[in-house]
């Protein structure tokens, strides 16, 4: 992660609470989904290695929105659930909310761990941050010999109109920090290069959705103030931002008298395999 971009990242998300309250749950089923694909299964995850129990370590966790679910569905699985997370306030915050769940302070790119001591590595709407080499070759030395990589985005629907108007607003945003996203056209060519002669090339999952439920706008709006790009950015750009939103909800919603029940999201699943 360049010193730019972690600015931006301290900045964003200096208020975890706010982040916890106004993101959406993943859905059981898409995380259930990714598990299984990751090798995560009644059969693998029984087994051990040596003396430890089968190992998943989450990088980027933030609050635990994912790593809550994960826990509770592996419940009764000798499987051990490591979580990490460079933010000290993101730290704190899971802490409250998945307080059984071990968590560490690092960032992908320094991982505290032995030489291939993880049988599984998540990353959950955090890849972005650290769409490096050096992360990646992390990750695979951590990783047992064909371990598993898992990422997972919740993005926005760009097959709804006033979404993709945002999104568009967005994606200048993020690609002027070098951000990118799974929705862009050269993610896979990002990522295979980066993670060349390290893992295979990333199988691809994107029919699961979700929604999160907002009765109003002051709610939706709260959500989508709450991204990094935008809490994090410039006082000029979080303008430019509000006032694109309260257009759209003007165009969209009000001119017609439809009435605004939340905001839809396709989840972009991946996973691969470490190369020896």
């Amino acid at each position: 992660m360049s010193e730019v971009v972690a600015n931006v990242a301290r900045k964003a998300f200096a208020s975890a609470a706010n982040y916890e309250k106004v993101r959406s749950n993943y859905p059981v089923e898409a995380v259930e989904f990714l598990l299984q694909k990751l090798g995560v299964t009644d059969n693998e995850a029984s087994n051990t290695t040596g003396n430890r129990p089968f190992t998943i370590l989450e990088l980027g966790s933030g609050t635990g929105k994912f790593t809550r679910v994960m826990v509770k569905l592996l419940t009764g699985k000798k499987v051990k659930v490591i979580a990490s997370e460079p933010l000290q306030s993101m730290c704190q915050q899971f802490k409250l909310m998945v307080p059984e769940t071990e968590i560490i302070q690092c960032a992908a790119e320094k991982i505290p761990l032995p030489d291939a001591s993880v049988d599984v590595v998540i990353a959950l709407q955090s890849f972005h941050w650290f769409t490096n080499r050096s992360a990646l070759e992390e990750i695979h030395r951590v990783l047992v010999p064909n371990g598993s990589f898992g990422l997972m985005w919740s993005l926005l629907d760009v097959s709804i109109p006033w979404e993709k108007d945002l999104f568009n607003f967005l994606r200048i945003l993020h690609e002027g920090n070098s951000l990118v996203f799974p929705h862009f056209e050269n993610w896979k060519e990002v990522f295979s290069l980066l993670s060349q002669h390290l893992f295979s090339t990333p199988e691809e999952c994107i029919s699961f959705e979700n929604c999160l439920q907002a009765s109003s706008f002051d709610q939706a709006y709260k959500h989508f103030a709450s991204y990094s790009i935008i809490a994090g950015g410039s006082e000029s750009d979080k303008k430019a931002f509000q006032e694109l939103f309260n257009e759209l909800m003007e165009k969209h919603f009000k001119e017609k008298g439809i009435f605004f029940e939340g905001i839809r999201f396709k989840l972009y699943m991946y996973w691969c395999h470490k190369e020896i």
